[in-house]
């Protein structure tokens, strides 16, 4: 989840005010809030995002190093070392430290360091998925397959979907079912492995495969469009740019943002849904033709406006990504009283 400023600054926690502050206080270099936010934190989704995002931020300073030094047996001090190391790994990987053999050896140390962070918040809290989702963040940087749980047989009779991290999808869902931040994760380290026919597929795959069994309200329904993103970023290099708008008026993609919209926008409040998850829904339905549905959630995201998937926007340089929220939103308010709901198949 992200919050813009005035200024158009963003800052991660979204409408979360309790977060927020939070943040605010590791960016100074403290980390009482941090540990009071977290205390009062009552349900593993509420406590799995507020985790996600105070790792990310933390793990530009030392914070929750010297949180750890102060209380070294505090449980929520151990699972948010385990999310700033997994972080530091990911950020490392995705930096190409694996194409530096002079950064390699960091990198490997790096991820032995998160694992044993994550081994030790499990020891403190064997109910607690957050350890679990940062071991399947870590598959993503396997490229080397040296951790055999990283490698695993998909679920029998799968044959569409490659090996990869199964049996710590299945931790993470056996202690927080269909979690958001879970099924994402494995996603992405499924798509760092493609393949003959490439990430496109394999995304669109597991998001199929997700959506076939996932509830009916979750936002997991929303994978499909992140697949369907995946494929446009791909056309935007390989593929000529007037297919790019086909895309998302195909009758797969129809069925899918329509989908998403009833089966989840309609039954979640904005201030409880990932800030992220409605700018990919809006961006899906200004693009493909439903104007009204569209602004709907774009008047749900009001200024909690995110960069992706906005920077993806051929129209602007990625900086100026705000720019292709606007227009679209602008278009779609112009267009809403003479546009109507389409429904799965139609054209626009």
């Amino acid at each position: 989840m992200e919050r813009t400023s005035a200024a158009g600054a963003v800052n991660p926690a979204g409408r979360d005010t309790d977060l927020y502050g939070a943040v605010q206080d590791i960016q100074a270099g403290y980390w009482l809030q941090m540990r009071q936010v977290l205390a009062r934190t009552v349900n593993w989704p509420q406590w799995i995002s507020r985790t996600q995002v105070l790792g990310v931020v933390a793990a530009q300073a030392n914070v929750v190093e010297l949180w750890l030094k102060e209380e070294p047996s505090s449980l929520a001090a151990r699972v948010m070392y385990a999310r700033v190391a997994t972080e530091r790994v990911l950020q490392a990987h995705r930096k190409h430290w694996t194409r530096d053999y002079r950064k390699a050896g960091d990198l490997e140390k790096l991820v032995a360091r998160a694992l044993e962070g994550c081994h030790r918040a499990s020891e403190g809290n064997p109910d607690d998925p957050v350890p679990w989702i940062c071991r399947l963040a870590l598959a993503e940087t396997d490229m080397a397959g040296r951790y055999p749980e990283h490698h695993v047989a998909p679920p029998p009779h799968e044959y569409l979907l490659p090996d990869g991290p199964w049996g710590l999808l299945a931790e993470v869902h056996r202690r927080d079912p269909f979690n958001r931040e879970a099924w994402h994760r494995m996603s992405q380290a499924l798509q760092a492995r493609p393949g003959p026919a490439g990430r496109q597929a394999v995304a669109t795959d597991f998001a199929r495969w997700t959506v076939s069994f996932a509830p009916p309200d979750s936002p997991l329904l929303l994978l499909p469009l992140y697949a369907r993103m995946q494929e446009h970023r791909e056309r935007q290099v390989n593929g000529p740019a007037a297919m790019l708008n086909l895309l998302w008026t195909r009758e797969d993609t129809t069925r899918a943002v329509t989908q998403a919209f009833e089966g989840w926008f309609r039954k979640h409040e904005p201030a409880t849904s990932s800030q992220l998850d409605l700018n990919y829904l809006a961006y899906a339905l200004a693009r493909g033709g439903f104007a009204q549905w569209a602004t709907e959630v774009f008047d749900a995201i009001g200024d909690f406006a995110t960069p992706a998937p906005w920077h993806y926007d051929v129209r602007y340089p990625e900086k100026q990504w705000r720019k292709a929220f606007e227009e679209d939103r602008e278009a779609c308010r112009r267009s809403r009283q003479r546009s109507r709901p389409r429904h799965a198949g139609e054209h626009p």
